[in-house]
């Protein structure tokens, strides 16, 4: 069987790779330009975008299969309307190819962050709504792209969603924010984190119930791929056992970390860096849903998250392997 992947590159799509490889499937990926990546994995390439119909025919001409992770994410707004030309009109071209495709299944990468989480003590499944207007630019992205996706699939398209949380761990070959700061945790270098914390699971597991879902799975359905909840002081303490070293890691009020955001904005500018704290990123821990569910895709898709323990040892033991 033939897989076509766009977000090959990405952390999630790297792990995806790596599963289908060890399923024996073969696989075309959609590139924007050279990648060290999937050239070291043999696999074959098609040049082009979301945004060019030809590559993207090209893409699924053959394949049996779509996995659609490709996305933007964002932690500070709309970034000059490249979210919603990514996330909403990306998606929806890639769909319009797909109707012209002989597929068998198209898996949509979507987010928990779709929904709206809150109130934040209270289960969260794929049973709640979505976030509304007031809500930040990737989260309505998201939403809007889970219902084109839903649209397509009342037109007959064999369309079936997955919703990611927080996703950490192994293969790092993306240089994930998420990877980098537990990394940097290790070596001592975050002297305090805030009060918050988010749903976390591996990538490798998120990775394992796409690929499922290839054959399994409802089509038309949506499914909420998450771990379990951590603080972020919890998530220290997971680092230093681990690591089997004493981190020094206090936990702080957000409020003072968002009354430090000017320094911290002023701080990325001058070394002309993408901030890795903003507001955005700072309500995402503070008001994350502390009862995500996912039984329906543990019922359907097979979904297993493992120890977060496991993760994080797998994670420091894998940069330090790669350097």
């Amino acid at each position: 069987m033939k897989v076509a992947i766009t977000g090959g590159n990405g952390h999630i799509g790297n792990a995806v790779i790596e599963e289908l490889i060890r399923r024996n499937y073969t696989i075309k990926a959609l590139i924007h330009s050279k990648s060290n990546f999937l050239e070291s994995r043999n696999i074959e390439t098609v040049k082009g975008s979301l945004h060019d119909e030809e590559s993207l025919l090209e893409l699924m001409k053959d394949c049996d299969y779509l996995i659609h992770c490709a996305a933007l994410i964002s932690i500070n707004g709309d970034m000059n309307q490249l979210v919603q030309k990514t996330n909403i009109e990306g998606l929806e071209n890639v769909l319009k190819a797909a109707k012209k495709s002989n597929l068998k299944r198209i898996v949509h990468l979507s987010s928990v962050h779709a929904y709206d989480h809150l109130p934040i003590d209270q289960t969260l499944n794929e049973t709640r709504n979505f976030v509304s207007d007031k809500a930040y630019s990737y989260d309505k992205s998201k939403r809007d792209g889970q219902l084109i996706a839903r649209k397509y699939f009342e037109e007959g398209l064999p369309v079936i969603v997955v919703n990611p949380t927080c996703v950490f761990g192994p293969p790092n070959y993306a240089r994930c924010k998420q990877n980098n700061a537990f990394i940097s945790m290790a070596k001592r270098r975050v002297p305090f984190v805030f009060k918050g914390g988010y749903n976390w699971v591996d990538v490798r597991d998120i990775a394992n119930s796409i690929c499922n879902a290839l054959t399994q799975g409802q089509l038309g359905e949506s499914y909420i791929l998450g771990g379990k909840y951590y603080t972020l002081k919890d998530l220290s303490r997971v680092v230093a056992k681990v690591s089997n070293k004493r981190i020094p890691c206090f936990e702080v009020p957000a409020s003072l970390v968002k009354s430090f955001l000017p320094f911290i904005s002023f701080y990325y500018k001058i070394r002309k860096q993408d901030p890795s704290v903003t507001r955005e990123s700072i309500e995402i821990l503070e008001f994350g849903n502390k009862f995500i569910e996912s039984e329906k895709a543990k019922r359907d898709l097979g979904h297993n998250p493992r120890p977060i323990d496991e993760t994080m040892k797998d994670l420091l033991s894998w940069h330090h392997e790669n350097h």
